[in-house]
């Protein structure tokens, strides 16, 4: 899962939600520099990874990827079911995504000063473009998956067409979701009282 699914998982209090996003910007070394309610969202956010990674619908998704981009299938997946979250929100939230993605934009403002420094200058682009409604559109996903691009562009295995992977698979890819989705919200609840 991606920024907004993680985001959406959380307990919706500022500092879950805000640890629950940070857990992909943070080492394991600097997460006790946060608070402990930041911190148990950092480790929500480890065991919704663990979770989804072993989920067999996410696993179904990762092999409908071409062999192109298998290696960083996980990653396209992902980014995709951030797609499929915001383009069925209302089925998943009563509050509008424009609301939701306004309000942890104010969240994550409020906390700026302790984000690490790789978010921090992430943040005014994240606001500015609102990705997280932007995720709603496939225009978005391109731009998202294309930020992931120029990541891996100069490694052995830079990604090729990986907007294709979701067109070409879209309807497959949406099923995998739709099954997989409540049982991460079922799991995730088991985490709130847990943690």
């Amino acid at each position: 899962m991606n920024y907004l699914a993680h985001i959406h998982l959380s307990d919706n209090s500022e500092e879950n939600m805000l640890g629950n996003f940070l857990g992909d910007f943070v080492s394991k070394s600097l997460e006790d520099e946060f608070e402990y309610s930041i911190k148990q969202g950092i480790l929500m956010h480890k065991k919704l990874d663990t979770f989804t990674d072993s989920h067999p619908n996410f696993a179904n998704s990762r092999e409908r990827i071409s062999s192109a981009n298998r290696r960083l299938a996980g990653v396209l997946i992902d980014i995709f079911y951030d797609h499929f979250l915001a383009k069925n929100w209302s089925d998943y939230s009563s509050v509008s995504l424009e609301e939701y993605a306004d309000n942890f934009y104010k969240i994550l403002k409020k906390y700026s000063y302790c984000l690490p420094d790789k978010l921090t200058r992430r943040m005014p682009f994240m606001i500015e473009e609102n990705w997280l409604l932007s995720y709603r559109d496939i225009s978005g996903i391109q731009v998202a998956v294309d930020r992931i691009s120029k990541r891996f562009s100069n490694t052995r295995h830079p990604l090729v067409n990986p907007i294709d992977e979701l067109i070409n698979n879209y309807e497959g890819l949406q099923n995998d979701f739709k099954c997989f989705y409540p049982e991460a919200i079922q799991y995730a609840n088991k985490l709130k009282i847990m943690l």
